[in-house]
């Protein structure tokens, strides 16, 4: 199995995505030096309930008209969204360590769409209701990211609860209120508000653009499920007729678009579903206290709305119809229907086949899936890409991806175990932070606990999906000992970036050039104004034994030796007087009792250059095994900040 190339998503995450490396538990094994095609599929009822117990033996996989034969099938069912959490303050506080067993694990990849239509006032609070619902239905291993046609992209692919809704405060509507239509056609029937002129987004290409980007950015993940919100009120994909003076050819721009588009889709397996967000509409101006319209008027623009309207329901089932997903209108509560969306993927089978001979030709082929049961109904993707473009690394080929594809793809490279923490300091340069970067690249050391030089490839990518800063390096494990017998249970490569306050995304790939095996792990870092806040805090590093070493574990044992060491600033860009600082360190168990409380008070005489170093040591040999949330809250005047780690002690 090779890995298929992929485009780059810009406005979105500017990635490519390749297979990700499979478990060889439930998932499909692969021959080596046999190129195998990886499909996910989706098996439905007459209800639009997952069918279940289905095998190898009930599908039949044609390509180009041709049967092929299944040499890998595996069922997947995945777990149901938790009804309540391991601990009272689980959900509202993110981990601060990053893994890269999102790679490995099965789940569904979920994008909530929120498209630039989305009318302004009721229509946007019913939109981020939608959104909402969506996050909250998401289970344990899904992947979730909030994408905007209207310009923004807030945030890309996370397991992050907290961070998703954050995103959804983005303005995302372009589209203009109904109140603001009328008038216009009160003034003058002539005067309209033309979308298709509309120089953000030229004849709704930008909508049609994202939409491909976003099934291109996706397609290589097979072993996911993949769902699309597309939470909006109308979706352009032809110009109607219009006036030839007003004509800006968007009929020949948006059939290219349109082609790309349906392209795309056929090769992702991607499910759309459209949400109307404007839920049960009054399509009579009359009705309206607010209507400036009188007479005649009323009854034209009526006319008019009531083709919109049509015309606008009846886009929203295009992509729907094309991928199996559904069309959610006429309802004020269009957000009840997400968990049974999301009950549709809850069960998928996962399916690989040798494809035929190239022939002279090289394009994409049909692919049709079939199951020996009736009343069925079976969706995935309805081609695969010429052999030109499955080239790239491959579990079964044995070839490995570049450091560039590890760090470029749309989830992390999972061959070799990583974890990463990423700590924002303030640097020498006070407008930018050195942001510390520590991997436990453990599973890289050899059997004897011995290293070569490893090359490193770091980078930071913002909120729109460009890379602001990136690093190479050349790395040679320091091991963390531990045990009676001094065996390694960390192995360190650590490194650093200087980046402006924003909120990033850390990317690092590993690469061992005597094997060639590559592994990489992503995760967030919010880096603050360290200049020009009163008080700002770093992340909290924590260490461990005599050597104060950092770990990137977050599971100790009583016996460990553990502190929590953060750095304290105020206003790094200014000249006023030092103010004493009260730092309050607090555990709490997992129903949310105490079980811990520490204060120390920072004068100014402990700050040098307006920072200074608070060191907690965290007594963990007075705690019970279980779960722990350890916050530090610093108070300086008026001004307070806190920092939270989760920790668990075994």
């Amino acid at each position: 199995m090779r890995v298929r190339a992929i485009g780059s998503v810009v406005a979105f995450v500017l990635l490519s995505c390749g297979l990700l490396a499979q478990n060889q538990g439930d998932r499909p094994v692969f021959r080596g030096g046999v190129e195998l095609v990886q499909i996910d599929v989706s098996v439905l009822d007459g209800k639009r309930v997952p069918v279940k117990g289905l095998t190898a033996e009930d599908f039949t996989i044609l390509e180009n008209g041709v049967p092929r034969p299944i040499k890998a099938f595996s069922a997947i069912t995945l777990p149901p969204a938790p009804q309540q959490v391991e601990a009272a303050w689980s959900a509202s506080v993110p981990p601060d360590v990053a893994t890269n067993e999102v790679g490995e694990q099965d789940g569904r990849l979920v994008i909530i769409l929120m498209d630039r239509s989305i009318p302004p006032g009721q229509p946007t609070v019913a939109a981020r209701k939608i959104a909402t619902a969506a996050i909250d239905a998401l289970g344990p291993h899904d992947l979730a990211a909030v994408v905007s046609t209207s310009g923004g992209v807030p945030q890309t692919f996370t397991s992050d609860h907290a961070r998703l809704r954050k995103a959804l405060a983005y303005d995302f509507s372009t589209d203009v209120s109904q109140d603001a239509k009328e008038l216009l056609a009160s003034l003058d029937p002539g005067l309209a508000v033309d979308r298709l002129s509309d120089g953000r987004c030229l004849c709704g290409l930008c909508v049609l653009d994202t939409v491909t980007r976003l099934a291109d950015a996706v397609r290589g993940a097979t072993a996911r499920r993949k769902t699309l919100f597309f939470i909006g009120s109308s979706l352009i994909v032809q110009a109607p007729l219009r006036d030839p003076s007003a004509d800006v050819g968007c009929d020949r721009l948006l059939r290219d678009a349109r082609t790309k588009m349906f392209d795309a889709l056929a090769l992702s397996s991607l499910t759309i579903h459209s949400l109307d967000p404007n839920g049960v509409v009054n399509i009579s101006p009359a009705t309206r206290a607010s209507s400036p319209l009188r007479g005649r008027q009323v009854a034209e623009v009526q006319q008019a709305e009531t083709n919109e309207f049509i015309a606008n329901q009846e886009s929203l089932g295009i992509l729907p119809d094309r991928t199996g997903g559904r069309r959610v209108i006429n309802t004020n509560a269009p957000e009840e229907k997400v968990p049974e969306i999301f009950r549709e993927s809850e069960s998928y089978y996962v399916l690989a086949f040798e494809p035929g001979p190239s022939g002279r030709g090289d394009a994409p082929r049909s692919i049709e899936v079939k199951v020996a049961r009736k009343g069925l109904r079976v969706y995935t993707q309805r081609q695969v890409p010429p052999a030109s473009s499955r080239n790239g690394s491959s579990a079964a080929s044995g070839t490995p991806p570049t450091l560039d594809a590890a760090v470029g793809g749309l989830l992390p490279v999972a061959v070799r175990p990583l974890r990463m923490t990423v700590v924002a300091l303030a640097g020498l340069d006070e407008t930018r932070a050195a942001v510390a970067v520590h991997v436990d690249a453990l599973s890289f050391l050899s059997g004897t606990g011995t290293s070569a030089p490893l090359e490193v490839a770091i980078k930071a990518i913002d909120r729109v999906g460009r890379t602001v800063a990136a690093a190479r390096q050349t790395s040679t494990l320091s091991a963390l000992l531990g045990g009676a017998a001094s065996h390694p249970i960390e192995a360190a490569i650590e490194s650093r970036l200087a980046l402006a306050p924003g909120d990033y995304e850390i990317r690092v790939a590993v690469r061992d050039p005597s094997s060639g095996v590559v592994a990489s792990v992503f995760g967030p870092v919010i880096v603050p104004s360290f200049a020009t806040a009163p008080l700002s805090l770093s992340d909290i590093t924590m260490t461990t034994g005599t050597t104060n070493a950092v770990t990137t574990r977050r599971a100790f044992a009583s016996s460990d030796q553990l502190q929590a060491t953060m750095q304290v600033y105020e206003a790094l860009g200014r000249d006023e007087d030092i103010v004493a600082v009260s730092i309050k360190a607090r555990i709490v168990d997992a129903t949310g009792r105490g079980v811990s409380d520490q204060t120390m008070n920072l004068t100014e005489r402990d700050f040098t250059r307006r920072r200074a170093a608070c060191r907690i040591a965290v007594p963990i040999d007075r705690l019970p095994a279980g779960a722990y949330l350890l916050s530090l809250e610093a108070t300086a005047g008026k001004e307070t900040a806190t920092r939270t780690v989760k920790f668990t002690v075994q």
